[in-house]
């Protein structure tokens, strides 16, 4: 049995490349983990589903409706 493999160098991953691709990868999980807890489903249903009122001041300010 035959076992098809490439090496790094062949797929054209250099030492430099494959850091790069660690690096942004770990800031992806990071910025994921520290953001996800903003993201709840309440806060995205309010954004989602409300007409929001913009104030002369810039802020948005988004009505209950209950």
């Amino acid at each position: 049995m035959l076992i098809f493999a490439l090496s790094l160098n062949e797929i054209g991953l250099s030492p430099l490349l494959i850091v790069l691709i660690s690096v942004f990868g770990i800031f992806f999980l990071v910025s994921f983990a520290i953001t996800s807890p903003n993201m709840d489903t309440k806060g995205l249903l309010r954004v989602l589903h409300s007409k929001p009122i913009r104030k002369a001041d810039g802020t948005v300010e988004y009505p209950n409706e209950n």
